[in-house]
């Protein structure tokens, strides 16, 4: 995939700081009771020290809940794929997991990452998540039709109407993708905020309403698919 190479080093670009800014590439977080079905949250660009307390919170409702790095995932190097197994093994293996396949959250970047790789996972991913997900490396390296006729989990998209931020996570790709998904019959569920811009859960384009309308749909959806 050396197009979609390209692509993520532009989104990575200068505006990216790395380093501590990024936090640590994972960060386990176990349910009050001890143990919980396996929730993974994938980070956006700025790491998972920015999407801690969203974990913090999926956590708190019962969960055992994994924060990993987007870009270890949605990364140049083409091994997002392995490191995501390896990520979802570990965590069904350990004392704070009870049995069964796991949900998995992405936010843009890490919500790319869960689209090109924990959909192909049906074995042990129950349901996808993604908030404004990162959809421009897909024609790069195929076609809508391809790309989501190889959907093979339940998914729900969060996007803003009004998200251009550096044309990654585009509303007319996603809505190809919904149309897509009804004429080959898969399981995609498009939540669109008209008002919201990029990040609409958090920092200057923080908008209440329809970050706590996007929390009860995901509250929703991983009670569905993992209780």
């Amino acid at each position: 995939m050396p197009q979609a190479r390209v692509c993520v080093a532009k989104l990575i670009g200068a505006d990216d700081t790395g380093g501590a800014g990024s936090g640590p590439a994972e960060i386990d977080l176990p349910s009050p009771s001890g143990k919980g079905r396996v929730v993974m949250v994938i980070s956006g660009i700025d790491g998972t020290s920015s999407y801690q307390d969203y974990a913090e919170k999926i956590a708190k409702l019962g969960y055992y809940t994994v924060l990993i790095n987007g870009k270890e995932i949605m990364s140049e190097d083409k091994q997002g794929s392995e490191r995501l197994q390896n990520a979802i093994a570990k965590a069904q293996s350990s004392p704070s997991a009870l049995p069964g396949k796991i949900a998995v959250i992405g936010f843009s970047l890490g919500g790319g990452g869960a689209l090109a790789y924990a959909e192909r996972q049906p074995d042990m991913v129950s349901t996808i998540i993604t908030y404004y997900p990162f959809t421009a490396f897909i024609e790069k390296v195929t076609n809508i039709k391809t790309f989501v006729g190889n959907f093979q989990i339940p998914l729900l998209v969060l996007a803003g109407g009004k998200d251009t931020y550096r044309n990654c996570c585009l509303l007319t790709t996603l809505k190809s993708m919904e149309t897509t998904a009804q004429e080959l019959n898969k399981p995609m569920e498009l939540i669109i905020y008209p008002k919201a811009e990029h990040n609409f859960i958090k920092g200057g384009t923080f908008r209440a309403d329809d970050a706590d309308d996007a929390w009860r749909h995901t509250t929703d959806t991983l009670r569905k698919y993992l209780n």
